[in-house]
């Protein structure tokens, strides 16, 4: 549970990734918090299972502390998945 430090106001949480599907967002929310970076997950529920452009984006936030922190870990996350991907393609 969180303290009244970390409490989420929509006004002072940022968003530090934007996904297209839910589960996608759940995935980067999952990575921070086994760093243990609260997050929460913003964006609409929708009955349609295909991206309809901002309404169908789902925004990870964080603390603004932890901003910096929160999107180094999802770059250093993302390039580990480009290279792993890039070395087990066939020849």
């Amino acid at each position: 549970m969180a303290n009244d430090d970390t409490e989420k106001t929509s006004e002072d949480w940022v968003e530090v990734a934007a996904a297209g599907e839910d589960d996608e967002a759940e995935i980067i929310a999952g990575l921070l918090e086994s760093e243990d970076i609260p997050c929460e997950i913003e964006g609409p529920p929708s009955p349609w299972p295909e991206d309809l452009g901002a309404l169908g984006v789902s925004r990870v936030m964080v603390p603004p502390d932890r901003a910096e922190e929160a999107r180094a870990l999802i770059a250093e996350r993302k390039k580990d998945a480009e290279r792993n991907l890039s070395e087990n393609l066939p020849e």
